[in-house]
């Protein structure tokens, strides 16, 4: 059963204060609270060109735009219009706390889903199951994800958006490092698979490596979302995108549209910036293989997208995650941060971002001394 797409019932779905503020508010047309047009649209555009005809068919426009304070704004914003008092919202086992905590604020119940079987597979029928039982309203899509660099095939992507489709469910996919993957396969969105049933966020601060701008957007295909519900939303909180960080934002996508306008597959700058990571993805993956810490995630895969991997603990430690990152951060030797804060332990979260090669070869040395140390768990 194919049900009506949410979005198309976007005044019936949204929590009842959201709706609340939305139909009272006083219009101001000059304040830029969604964004700058001109970088809407160039989001807009780079939207289409990234993912293919089917997103460029959806006639995406900077109306369909939504800039804010970071993805992490928007993903609660979101969360208070769909997640709110007496909805469940899905969040996939690899989370971080601040979306628990997002869900916390807008009222809403936390389901942990587990989108994979015991073999790495997308496991579509238990997603159905879980979201059908658990009756979730929303359900938190992260790939290519963080922590664990898990990613979607365009297959894995097709069947996902088919759940949605066949169970009503509001998706909110969090896609900031799409283009930020090893494989070779294309970027994929959910969007353009049930424009009804998906909304997208971006950002600046992971593909373009500008952290700290606080530049997120929402990409939508319902226009009354991202361009009226959002816009009272984010005057209502007062905390929109900054203009600085706007324009530094057009000023990186620029060349990155200029390229893809030209004809390539992939901008140089992004070429050049998967091609860094991916060697020192390899080489890390390299020094946590000779210590027996296998990736964790989505079993049988290897982390093929963003800047991070989880690693599970090695077997010498007899301690937890979170004992581990506190002995090996005192001693100076490496910096991690405890997979139980993700809802994954016992593992590490390691960043590959900063790293250089010179650094991974010093991680492999910090472990040896670690295991050597035989350093007691508390």
């Amino acid at each position: 059963m194919n049900f009506t797409p949410p979005l198309d019932r976007l005044d019936d779905l949204l929590s009842e204060d959201v709706r609340r503020v939305v139909d009272g508010a006083a219009e101001v047309p000059s304040a830029p609270a969604v964004g700058l047009d001109n970088v809407r649209g160039a989001v807009a555009e780079l939207y289409g060109l990234t993912f293919g005809p089917a997103a460029r068919a959806l006639g995406l426009t900077g109306r369909n735009v939504a800039l804010c304070a970071g993805a992490s704004q928007a993903l609660s914003l979101l969360l208070r219009c769909f997640g709110g008092p007496g909805r469940r919202v899905g969040l996939p086992s690899g989370h971080w706390e601040d979306d628990l905590d997002a869900v916390d604020l807008a009222g809403g119940a936390r389901v942990v889903v587990d989108f994979f079987d015991s073999r790495g597979g997308l496991d579509a029928q238990r997603l159905e199951r879980v979201i059908r039982s658990e009756d979730l309203s929303v359900l938190l899509a992260n790939f290519p994800c963080n922590p664990t660099g898990a990613v979607l095939d365009p297959q894995d992507t097709a069947r996902l958006a088919q759940v949605a489709r066949d169970t009503g469910v509001l998706i909110i996919a969090d896609e900031v490092y799409a283009r930020l993957r090893y494989d070779g396969v294309p970027p994929q969105s959910l969007l353009p698979h049930a424009p009804g049933h998906v909304i997208a966020l971006g950002a600046a601060g992971e593909e373009y490596q500008l952290p700290g701008g606080l530049a997120g957007w929402v990409v939508s295909g319902c226009e009354r979302l991202t361009d009226h519900v959002l816009r009272i939303l984010v005057e209502a909180v007062n905390v929109g995108p900054k203009v600085q960080a706007q324009r530094r934002l057009l000023a990186l996508i620029e060349p990155d549209l200029g390229d893809l306008r030209a004809g390539r597959k992939s901008p140089r700058r992004l070429v050049e910036l998967r091609d860094a990571m991916r060697e020192r993805r390899d080489a890390l993956l390299d020094v946590l293989a000779h210590h027996d810490m296998p990736p964790v995630g989505r079993p049988g895969h290897r982390p093929e997208g963003t800047i991070f991997l989880v690693a599970a603990l090695p077997p010498w430690w007899s301690g937890d995650d979170v004992e581990f990152c506190d002995v090996s951060l005192a001693g100076s030797l490496l910096s991690a941060i405890p997979g139980s804060a993700f809802g994954l332990p016992p593992s590490i979260r390691l960043s590959f971002g900063s790293m250089t090669l010179a650094h991974i070869r010093q991680l492999d040395a910090a472990l040896d001394a670690m295991r050597e140390a035989q350093v007691p768990a508390g």
